[in-house]
């Protein structure tokens, strides 16, 4: 994940401002960092956060980032994903690939990321459902 080691910072607060629903601070994000990051790695690891951007905008409830904040406690979905993930890249007759980096990323780090903000009005609309 060398490749991406200079990004992180920038990544993860990308992911925390999507993750909490403030779409147009983390296109804005975006674009910083596309202006920022020129080089092919770099331009991989933006790949992966429009499409991060692209499928929680679109409320795609299959997409991954969803997948691991639901049914099992996040940290232990989180933990499953990336050891598929690394026995995956271990095994891959390609070398590394920033855009699966990102991945690496932000499943190591979902302690410190929000729960989706659709997911936790979800969450509360239930509990207040119940409640009446």
């Amino acid at each position: 994940m060398t490749g991406i080691a200079h990004m992180e910072k920038s990544i993860l607060n990308f992911i925390s401002t999507l993750l909490s629903g403030k779409f147009a601070e983390a296109e804005r994000s975006l674009e910083r960092m596309d202006k920022r990051f020129k080089n092919p790695e770099e331009k991989r690891a933006l790949h992966a956060l429009r499409g991060l951007l692209n499928s929680y905008q679109a409320d795609d409830r299959e997409s991954l980032i969803y997948r691991v904040f639901s049914d099992v406690p996040p940290e232990r979905r989180a933990k499953e994903l990336l050891e598929e993930l690394e026995n995956h890249l271990k095994h891959s007759l390609s070398g590394g690939d920033t855009y699966f980096d990102v991945w690496v990323l932000i499943l190591r780090n979902i302690k410190k990321l929000p729960t989706p903000h659709r997911l936790k009005a979800e969450d509360q609309s239930q509990v207040t459902g119940e409640a009446s």
